[in-house]
């Protein structure tokens, strides 16, 4: 055989596995046509997910599908093909069957002035819903953690400082078993607060270990569903969660479970430096290209001498609790690595005996 007609025939075998590869994946594969603005090829699964009859779709009736509260996002994403692609870009699509979500990757081809915009699209809306239970489940855990050492920490470091006021009291005594057993009694309780902060840092630490997966969520519910684990607990913990916004929906890419740590180990801090009867407030701000989540308390304050080290590793600004909880200072360097991972920023304002109050800015793409 001709070299020619050789190449040529491998050329067409080639061309007929890959379409027979795209003609058979579970993937959403399309190319759309941006001056007839019109989708010009779908795969079966493509008009399977769209509950579609023709292998074509003008892009109006594609974008009526588009959840009307992604449709703008969308397009915004889509126009940035111009200069670049697009990658797992998540969109919410209402359909006759129900709600799909699809993760959309696309790049332009450009061929003698001539585009076309090519890609896939992944349907992840099992994957979402599970993703969302784990989430869910992994809030409420937190939230019973912290609740939990509060609880403990609190009557257990009592339990010490007790104990060091009895040994003051019988030492004049000089029953030294009884010494002993007071002694007993205080290390164990430090061994326990100690055992209860290990548990918790160790919980922060290995999520920090995984690497950042960015999603995009509505940011104002994720934080009422975090914020409503502590409020149902307030009575408990004898401190009053507030939580509100300036907008009832703002969507955000962020790494869910790093962020919601981040929030969460705030709260933990508020907790120990806020006395019973005080307020712990979260307030969501939506800013032209950035979010602002504001986490404030009305506690013991931190020194001005901590403040320019407080973000430090293992930070001289570490102080125990107000219940006795013990502090490694690791946990604030950690909340700033995380935010920087996400291209946001964090500082705070505090007042001794008047509060504290936490900013964390994040780009909203």
């Amino acid at each position: 055989m001709p070299k020619g007609i050789a190449t040529s025939h491998s050329t067409f075998m080639t061309q007929a596995a890959l379409q027979s590869l795209v003609e058979s994946s579970s993937l959403l594969f399309f190319t759309y046509d941006p001056y007839l603005e019109k989708f010009t090829y779908l795969n079966p699964s493509f008009q399977s997910f769209f509950e579609l009859k023709a292998p074509t779709l003008p892009l109006e009736a594609f974008l009526v599908m588009v959840h009307p509260e992604d449709r703008n996002y969308l397009v915004e994403r889509l126009e940035e093909i111009e200069e670049e692609s697009v990658d797992g870009v998540e969109c919410r699509f209402q359909l006759p069957s129900g709600e799909g979500i699809l993760r959309i990757s696309a790049y332009l081809i450009v061929e003698e002035g001539k585009k076309l915009l090519v890609g896939h699209a992944e349907d992840v809306t099992i994957t979402k819903e599970y993703n969302l239970t784990i989430t869910k489940h992994n809030a409420k855990k937190n939230a019973i953690l912290n609740i939990l050492s509060h609880d403990l920490a609190g009557p257990i470091g009592v339990i010490g400082n007790l104990a060091e006021v009895i040994k003051l009291t019988a030492a004049d005594g000089g029953n030294t078993k009884l010494l002993s057993q007071i002694d007993s009694i205080h290390e164990i309780s430090k061994s326990c607060i100690q055992l209860i902060q290990d548990f918790l840092n160790q919980e922060f630490l290995q999520s920090v270990s995984v690497p950042l997966v960015k999603r995009r969520i509505d940011f104002v519910k994720r934080m009422h569903h975090f914020a409503a684990q502590y409020h149902a607990a307030q009575e408990e913990l004898g401190i009053q969660f507030i939580c509100t916004s300036n907008t009832d929906v703002i969507y955000i890419d962020i790494d869910e479970d790093k962020f919601m740590q981040v929030v969460n180990n705030l709260i933990s801090n508020a907790l120990k430096f806020t006395p019973n009867g005080g307020t712990i407030s979260i307030y969501i701000e939506e800013k032209e290209t950035s979010v602002i989540l504001r986490v404030a308390d009305n506690g013991i304050g931190i020194p001005e001498e901590h403040h320019k080290e407080l973000f430090e590793k293992f930070s001289r600004a570490r102080r125990k609790g107000l219940r006795g909880e013990y502090s490694t200072g690791l946990g604030m360097w950690i909340i700033k690595t995380i935010i920087e991972w996400h291209t946001g920023r964090i500082w705070f304002e505090s007042e001794v005996d008047q509060g504290t109050t936490f900013y964390i800015e994040l780009p909203k793409h």
